[in-house]
């Protein structure tokens, strides 16, 4: 199991804890929950998810979740804002959910998939749950 350390400084005493990536620490302090659950709900509900990958701010619309060719857990999404080192903005991005930090469900849906997803997903080589249909 990947863990994650997280440190803390109180009255002088320094705190340190171990925890599984699931249970990892959001910006304000809180627990996120396991990014699988709040992908699939974004799928379902075709909301837009923000987090931070690989010390990016990103954007996206989560149109399937998956395993990578490589076996570990991915999100095929289309970015729409945020940065990127890679291709610039928008565009098809697969993520490592292990690399994503902070995911958060946002309030902003989308109407629909878009025209060039096909499904079961382009660069995932198993689809566990895809974006809901018209």
């Amino acid at each position: 199991m990947q863990m994650t350390r997280r440190i803390w400084l109180f009255s002088g005493i320094i705190v340190v804890v171990f925890l599984p990536l699931a249970l990892a620490f959001g910006v304000e302090g809180k627990p996120v929950p396991d990014a699988a659950i709040t992908i699939r709900q974004a799928l379902k509900e075709r909301r837009v998810v923000t987090f931070t990958y690989h010390g990016y701010a990103r954007t996206v619309e989560a149109h399937a979740l998956g395993k990578s060719a490589d076996g570990k857990a991915a999100l095929l999404a289309w970015q729409t804002g945020g940065g990127s080192q890679t291709e610039p903005l928008p565009g098809w991005r697969t993520f490592l959910l292990a690399d994503i930090m902070g995911l958060t469900l946002a309030e902003t849906t989308f109407a629909k998939p878009r025209p060039d997803y096909h499904k079961g997903g382009r660069g995932l080589k198993a689809v566990e749950a895809e974006v809901a249909a018209d």
